[in-house]
Parts: C-alpha cells; structure tokens; sequence
C-alpha cells in the first residue's frame, strides 16, 4: 500500500470508530473502538514513515539532475564550501584557519558557529521532539545579539469603544501595560566522544551523526523548559504562565464537560486561532469522550490527508505536559502563537581534542541560547484535575 492508501485505510478505520463510540456506552465497545483507533493510528504512522522515505528520494533525485558533471569535478578539486569545510573540520582535517577562510565565523569561547546550510537540518530534526518547537503553533524570534529584550502586554479584551457628544471631554481610557522580558539562557547538549575508528572510517556521516544527537538533546530540553519550565533560571514555560481556565470533578478522569468549561473558559477573541495541547496519554482519554447528544468530541479528518479536531480546533501533542492526576494540568487551550520563543544566532560546536587524548577520542559539545515567555496569560487557559 502507498501513503494514499494507508490514510485512506486509516480515515476509514477512524470513521468506523466514531460510530462505535456514538453508538454504545459499554466498556466492551468502547474498547474495541479503542483497538480500532490503534489499529487507524499504525497506519498513520505507517503512511508518516513511508512519505518521509518519498520526499528524500524525490528530492536526491532533483538535485542529481540539477547537477552539472563540471559541478561534480569542481568538487572534488576544492572542497572550500563552508559546509564541506566544516566537515573536513569535525574529522579533524582542516585547521581552524581553514574553517575562518571558509567564512565560518567563531563564538566567543573559541567554538564555531554551525554554517547557515546545516541550521536547517538540525531544527528540522529537533521537531520530532515537541510542538514548541520550530514548526511549532507557537511564535519564533531569531535574533543576533543575546540582550535582554522587554515586550509591553496588555489584554484589552473587557475595553471598548464608546459614544460621546459634541463638545464632550474625551474620557481616559487606559490600558495598563505589563512587561515580559526574553533573556537567552545557554543550552548545552553535554559532551559527544567519538573514537578515532569513527574518524577512520570514511563511510560514517560524522555530521550527520552529530546533528542527530545534538538535535535531540536539544529538542527535549527545550521542550520540556518551553513547557513547563519554572521561570526562575530557565524560561517560563506555557503551562506554568497560563491562567487556570476549569478544574475538573475528577482527580483521575476527564469528562466532556471539563473540555467544554476550558473552551468557554477562554474569551471568543482569541478562540479563532486557538487550539489544544495535551499529551499522548491524555488525547487517547479524550477521543473516547461524547457530549450529551452522543457526539464525539474528537473528530478524525473528513478526508484524507486533514486534519483531526477537538471541538472543530486542532490539536497538538506534548509529551512534557503531565498526565491525568490529581493536582496535574493536563490540557491547554487558546491561541498558543501568544507564546514566543526567542533563538539567539546559530548553534555553536566545539571540538575538544586535548581533553579525552589518554583514550584516543575526540569530544564535542553543542551550545544555543533560547528563552520563551508567553506574552499574554489571557490568551492560553489551562484544565487541572481536582
């Protein structure tokens, strides 16, 4: 089966599923829903994985026939592209003057920054890990400098306009300003060592290799602090800074009626661009909800290739918010581009040498600098359980 037939074969699964759930309330049922939800969400999965494998294939192939035969010599006369130049310099084949004439600039700790064509492929890696990130429902800043930056906020949402007569002293309507400041706290991905065998071996994409455990120890970091992070010597995630819009009935349970207290818990203003966010745990609770016309609250794409909703909005999984207990906030909903992230400059690499020399490795170690804050409170509400 290609990617088309596995959607479709998953949207008919899903669709079938809905029908159990609306039909009947036994545990037998719904658990045999449940198995057929599994079963649609293996063959999204399925479907995912066998796209991903087309789009690089369709696009290795592109760009050999974009290719010139006199590009290929040019190549292997002087690689002294800044990325093949970088290359040659995590396997310990070009100097650091090599790397600087190459125009690949140099961070204040002696570590180089990551030529601009590599940035690409690790943010792209760094997804998978959350939807704070890149890609993301939330709002990216990108900015050179690691200042602190001060925003104004404000919700004026209770403020309208008024009528006056001719003549009449305008009244004073003020709005009262807040304050949200991004700093740009350092991340570290810790130290990779790699042994001279690897070095040796020709056939290993060392950089390829690197950007993959780089980017994930990235992308989980960053995730979990974006989502829940204190605040206090790390960013504010956007579960810590959200109102508290319903708390449920229930410690250890949700009910259709705690998802619809969170939706009309946010003002109508920022629900046309609002969605949830929840984890994996929390969703596979919530697709089996009904309200009381036997409806469900979570609706699989009416074809194929669309998106999924919850109360006609999307959603979004975030494996760092916290499952059902009590005490827990478990669910957001709002208009989660309020929440900005700021990225300063591009990530850094530093080749370490010296440092693991008695065991014949070689060590490095990733740097980027990232802050978040959630510029309006009011615009994201979040469920916690009683």
């Amino acid at each position: 089966m290609n990617a088309t037939e596995l959607r479709a074969k998953a949207l008919e699964i899903s669709n079938k599923a809905a029908i159990v759930i609306a039909e009947n309330d036994t545990p037998e049922k719904l658990a045999e829903a449940q198995r057929m939800l599994d079963d649609a969400d293996a063959f999204e999965a399925r479907a995912a994985s066998l796209e991903k494998i087309e789009a690089r294939q369709a696009a290795y192939e592109a760009a050999v026939e974009r290719l010139p035969i006199e590009a290929t010599k040019v190549e292997e006369r002087s690689a002294d592209t800044a990325e093949a130049v970088f290359a040659k310099y995590v396997r310990g084949r070009a100097t650091g003057a090599e790397v600087r004439a190459a125009g690949i600039s140099v961070d204040e700790d002696g570590g180089f920054l990551v030529p601009v064509g590599y940035v690409p492929q690790i943010i792209e890696k760094m997804k998978a890990y959350g939807p704070m990130l890149e890609g993301g429902p939330v709002t990216y800043w990108t900015t050179e400098s690691g200042n602190k930056q001060v925003f104004p906020t404000g919700d004026t949402t209770a403020q309208k306009a008024t009528i006056i007569g001719e003549g009449v002293v305008i009244p004073e309507r003020d709005v009262k300003f807040g304050q949200k400041s991004l700093s740009a706290y350092k991340y570290t991905t810790g130290l990779i060592k790699v042994s001279s065998e690897l070095f040796q071996d020709s056939s290993i994409d060392l950089v390829g290799y690197i950007q993959k455990v780089f980017a994930s120890r990235w992308g989980r970091g960053l995730n979990e602090h974006l989502t829940v992070g204190t605040g206090e010597g790390q960013p504010e995630g956007i579960v810590t800074a959200a109102t508290v819009g319903h708390t449920s009935a229930s410690a250890t349970a949700l009910s259709d009626v705690d998802i619809l207290e969170l939706y009309h818990s946010l003002d109508p203003a920022y629900r046309a661009n609002a969605g949830f966010m929840f984890n994996d745990a929390t969703f596979k609770a919530l697709r089996l909800l009904k309200d009381n016309q036997g409806r469900m609250l979570w609706q699989p794409g009416l074809a194929s290739g669309s998106a999924s909703t919850i109360l006609d909005k999307p959603y979004y999984i975030n494996q760092d918010m916290a499952s059902i207990a009590s005490g827990n906030a478990t669910v957001l909903f709002g208009d989660l581009s309020e929440y900005t992230v700021r990225r300063v400059g591009s990530p850094r690499l530093r080749r370490l040498d010296e440092r693991f020399a008695d065991t014949d490795q070689v060590g490095f170690v990733g740097l980027m600098r990232y802050d978040g804050a959630l510029m309006n409170p009011d615009a994201v509400k979040k469920l916690v359980q009683a």
